[in-house]
């Protein structure tokens, strides 16, 4: 079964949804594949960076994304270390299009971007010039703006994790990026791992960043993280269902479940990443969420503005959730 058809999407995300409230199907929808953990960067915060392994050959990935496929998932995240470093990623991003799912990568944006066909290209971006060198090294914030000059029909969007390093530069960031060819700006939060959490924001510090970002929406429109998930950071009743996603580490290794997992054991109270809350909010078919999603190619075969908000409520599946 693929789901590139123009209307097999929506059908499969209803289908998986069925299956869930019938049969208590927990199997995975959103894949994120980190095919190297070599990088060209040294990131302040990154926790990836003590945990490098060998690449798998290509080979191994093509089976990989085979078994991702199988598993349920229909949108798979490239990411790294730096994936542009793989000199095969081509071929790696081909065999995911050729399944028929989503493909989106994940990319420091110093490096030339591909060309073959991806849906969607997220470019971190951790600050102003000063607070992103910072993080991630003299002269990167630069390199971004160069790159983003020289591709700017290409369908990029930032995606700034906050922190205590640029948590004050919200505006500055929104005002500086809006100018840019960027299609859109994402904000996350930068998860409290054991050996950056000196970095992390308070549920508080959290709480007032969400609300800031809420209010400048109408500023900036390029902003483009859902209005559902800046409301629901921080909140005890913040709906996750880990189960939707599936991780594939730098060596191979699957992980159904909490992306946090493989590094160490989740708190999820200290959790607001953008990953888990808003895959679950697009599969509750959560308006905003969806919007979120059709920016990458993702349910746009439907359109949610023509269900009324009553018949949404009465889909919700929240009180199903078993994780």
């Amino acid at each position: 079964m693929t789901f590139n058809n123009s209307v097999l999407d929506i059908l499969y995300l209803m289908y998986r949804r069925l299956r869930y409230v019938l049969f208590s199907d927990s199997s995975p929808v959103v894949a994120s594949i980190k095919i190297t953990q070599r990088c060209n960067l040294h990131c302040a915060h990154c926790t990836w960076v003590n945990k490098v392994t060998h690449d798998l050959p290509l080979d191994s990935w093509k089976n990989i994304i085979d078994i991702i496929y199988k598993r349920g998932c229909f949108v798979v995240f490239v990411e790294g270390g730096e994936p542009t470093l793989r000199k095969d990623l081509a071929e790696i991003v081909k065999h995911i299009k050729n399944k028929g799912m989503v493909c989106v990568l994940f990319t420091n944006g110093t490096r030339k971007l591909p060309d073959f066909d991806l849906d969607a290209i997220w470019i971190s971006i951790d600050g102003t010039e000063k607070s992103h060198d910072n993080i991630r090294g003299k002269g990167t914030y630069r390199r971004i703006m160069d790159t983003l000059r020289d591709y700017p029909d290409k369908n990029t969007y930032s995606i700034t994790t906050l922190s205590k390093v640029n948590a004050a530069e919200i505006e500055a960031m929104c005002r500086e990026l809006s100018s840019t060819s960027l299609k859109g700006l994402i904000f996350n939060f930068m998860y409290p791992y054991q050996d950056v959490s000196q970095l992390t924001l308070s549920k508080e510090e959290r709480i007032s960043c969400a609300r800031q970002v809420l209010d400048l929406k109408q500023k900036y429109p390029k902003i483009v993280s859902s209005d559902s998930y800046l409301r629901a950071v921080g909140q005890p009743d913040k709906l996750c269902y880990p189960w939707l996603l599936l991780l594939v580490t730098a060596d191979g290794t699957i992980t159904h479940g909490c992306t946090v997992e493989p590094a160490e054991k989740p708190n999820c109270e200290a959790c607001d990443m953008m990953c888990g809350l808003e895959a679950t909010l697009g599969f509750e078919l959560d308006r905003a969420s969806v919007h979120f999603w059709n920016l990458f190619n993702i349910l746009t075969s439907f359109n949610i503005d023509h269900l009324p908000d009553w018949a949404l409520r009465l889909s919700s599946i929240r009180h199903k959730q078993i994780m």
